[in-house]
């Protein structure tokens, strides 16, 4: 049991959070965690999640895929997904964030393209092998301390 918590110490050591800005206006971030291996001079994605403003709502990658597959099927939405609602004002149809925060935030169709688009492309180059077989998961301290050291969150 000593080792795997030797291991898990050296692997926190060696990791590396980056956040990318999904939709500066709404607040929405992609904060991402990389673990870079310096023998083979290779970085791997260990967790994706999502902020939006102060709240986390997503700290998996498998649930961070869920909300971008979610926002992808924008005019599919029923009462069955998690993150978002399909709402229409005005026959213009529009993706309203289920959150638990007195603040309405509504997603255009646009928006929602380039959050797929940007999630895409900040994929790109990065291996996800090491997510997928053993992902790291975020705690609420190790990612409070983040989002703090990065202003991300008022104090």
């Amino acid at each position: 049991m000593d080792d795997l918590t030797k291991k898990t110490n050296e692997v926190e050591n060696n990791l590396e959070f980056t956040s990318v800005a999904l939709n500066l206006d709404k607040e929405i971030y992609l904060i991402r965690t990389f673990e870079e291996d310096a023998e083979i001079k290779k970085k791997y994605i260990r967790n994706a999640g999502i902020l939006i403003g102060n709240v986390i709502l997503t700290s998996t990658f498998a649930d961070t895929v869920h909300f971008l597959e979610e926002i992808y099927l924008f005019d599919i939405g029923n009462d069955q997904n998690k993150y978002l609602n399909v709402t229409e004002y005005k026959k213009t149809r529009n993706l309203k964030l289920k959150m638990d925060s007195d603040e309405n935030i509504f997603i255009s169709k646009s928006e929602a393209r380039a959050i797929c688009k940007l999630f895409n492309l900040s994929l790109m180059g990065y291996s996800i092998s090491r997510v997928l077989e053993n992902e790291y998961r975020f705690t609420p301290q190790n990612l409070t301390t983040f989002l703090h050291q990065n202003k991300y969150l008022e104090k």
